[in-house]
């Protein structure tokens, strides 16, 4: 790819949206010229047409004639649905590894058995059900001479139960050498064994699950590159460019995702089915309702109405928006950040030493309709952690299908010309998590904020959460002062810091890790209304 390459088209198709945007050189660089986002049951063409024609409508000596826009080159990835399968193994140890490579590959377990004799007819049932893509067979060397043969026993079972079905494929995810018969090629997968990895890291068998996923969910003929592994991609590269740690943060209407890079390369990544904005449990599974609602500032009412208006927005995502749907999406963000963030510590009540971010990318649908600053508060209420960092939304969808590029080189090229246009500064915060007291009558911690519009200088207490006007394009010098006591790690000196602004300001932040919010009931509802309450500053209610 050239400067003279002409303009072309990125298109994310998600499970609910299709995003396009419109890309072309301009005095030397490329320039994101438009972007769109329409419903996933809308052709593609009519979009795209549509996008080329609205910019020709604004600057026809930018977009030069359209008429030839549909030869123009496409980036397309695809996200596709979430795939579902049967685990079954011979031990419980053997089956908690390989649901934890599958759920970590984006996979939903319908069902799982862990016992060398399952209850057959159970089985069957599980096997039998529509909405199925696999039944997985898990096995490993080094165990005891009878796991190893119930688990030979379980793949010949298995693959019985699936001659039943001309659409279920058959996965083999260990040492079983022999081939079942009445099984297709076409349906048959061979993965390599559970590892007893820690439950956040990579593993070989993971890698081939979601690739097999993929395959399965697009309907064994993918039109497209993987928009999850792309975004992994682009995540890498969006850190070597920008020199600093990159954390990705997607949250799609089915499921979620994120990855953590360094200018090195990327260091972790998971995709977790039950982290999407509208998981399909949340249809019939009012304990996952109240979850969500618990998140909410909507009072009043009768709560169960509240339930309904939350399933009707899950079923119709693009219905017309009222005063509550805005409330009701951050509140439905924050729980599908809760159960990623849940997911991605692996159980833990506390965060893993990992490598510090400079800057948190938010992307896919669970963050759109909702102003800058909310979004940028959902995140920084749920993903906690301390430091000082800036918080930027892939607005346009354009990073999956940049990184669906084969070569770095020109993936970083582009990522270098569309950063202002293609990432949305949302703001930046300073999260100083518990801030350590050293006795009672002491000098009180401050923040100073040096920028261009003057100098600010704020008291800090813990516990609180106040908003600096600070908008995009102003750089800020932040002294963090702690007085007699102790933030960040740092006591008795001043730390310096540097944070751009975004369009919902700088957040700065003295709360607990993890918040420490009422269980439920109308005090944890004023607690939250009250964080909020800038957040929504001049946008409809």
């Amino acid at each position: 790819m050239t400067q003279d390459t002409p303009a072309f088209f990125t298109l994310d198709r998600g499970t609910a949206s299709t995003t396009a945007a419109l890309i072309a050189p301009v005095d030397g660089r490329y320039r994101l010229l438009g972007a769109a986002a329409a419903p996933v049951q809308l052709d593609p063409d009519s979009i795209l047409e549509d996008l080329a024609w609205r910019v020709a409508r604004t600057d026809a000596s930018v977009a030069g004639s359209m008429e030839g826009w549909r030869d123009w080159s496409r980036l397309e990835v695809d996200t596709g649905r979430v795939p579902r399968a049967v685990l079954v193994t011979a031990s419980v140890q053997t089956g908690e590894l390989l649901e934890r490579a599958f759920r970590g590959a984006g996979w939903r377990v319908s069902a799982s058995f862990s016992v060398p004799e399952p209850d057959f007819t159970a089985l069957g049932a599980a096997c039998l059900d529509p909405e199925l893509d696999a039944v997985v067979v898990g096995g490993r060397d080094g165990v005891e001479d009878a796991e190893r043969e119930a688990a030979h026993r379980l793949w010949a079972r298995a693959a019985s139960l699936a001659r039943f079905r001309d659409d279920l494929a058959v996965i083999a995810a260990g040492p079983f050498a022999q081939r079942p018969e009445g099984i297709p090629e076409g349906r048959l997968y061979a993965l390599p064994a559970p590892e007893p990895v820690p439950a956040t890291s990579e593993s070989m068998l993971r890698q081939a699950a979601s690739q097999v996923g993929y395959h399965l969910a697009a309907g064994g003929r993918p039109a497209a590159a993987d928009a999850r592994a792309a975004l992994r991609t682009a995540t890498a590269s969006l850190a070597h460019v920008l020199g600093v740690g990159v954390e990705l943060v997607e949250v799609g209407v089915s499921a979620g995702s994120r990855t953590l890079a360094t200018p090195q390369g990327d260091q972790r990544h998971a995709v977790v089915a039950e982290a999407g904005l509208f998981p399909r449990a949340l249809l019939d599974d009012d304990e996952l309702g109240e979850a969500v609602l618990r998140w909410s500032t909507l009072g009043g009412g009768d709560p169960a109405s509240r339930l309904d208006a939350l399933r009707d927005l899950a079923l119709r995502p693009w219905a017309a928006v009222d005063a509550d749907t805005p409330h009701l999406r951050l509140a439905a963000s924050r729980a599908a950040l809760e159960r990623l963030e849940l997911a991605w510590r692996g159980g833990r009540d506390e965060a893993a030493a990992e490598p510090a971010a400079g800057a948190t990318v938010l992307s896919g649908g669970g963050f759109a309709g909702l102003p800058p600053a909310a979004s940028a508060l959902a995140v920084i209420d749920v993903v906690r952690r301390p430091g000082a960092f800036s918080i930027l939304h892939d607005h346009a969808g354009v990073l999956a299908p940049l990184g669906a590029l084969p070569v770095e080189a020109d993936r970083q090229r582009l990522l270098v010309d569309l950063l202002s246009d293609a990432l949305l500064p949302l703001g930046s915060a300073v999260v100083t998590g518990t801030m350590e007291v050293r006795r009672k009558e002491r000098i009180a911690a401050s923040l100073s904020v040096a920028s261009s519009l003057g100098d600010q200088r704020l008291r800090l207490e813990p516990g609180r959460l106040q908003l600096v006007d600070l908008p995009p394009g102003v750089s800020a010098r932040l002294g963090l002062d702690p007085g007699d006591g102790s933030i960040l790690g740092v006591q008795g000196r001043t730390l310096t810091l540097e944070l751009s602004g975004g369009l919902g300001g700088l957040f700065v932040d003295t709360r607990p890790i993890p918040l420490d919010l009422p269980a439920t009931g109308e005090a944890r509802r004023q607690v939250l209304a009250a964080w909020e309450a800038p957040a929504w500053t001049g946008s409809e209610r």
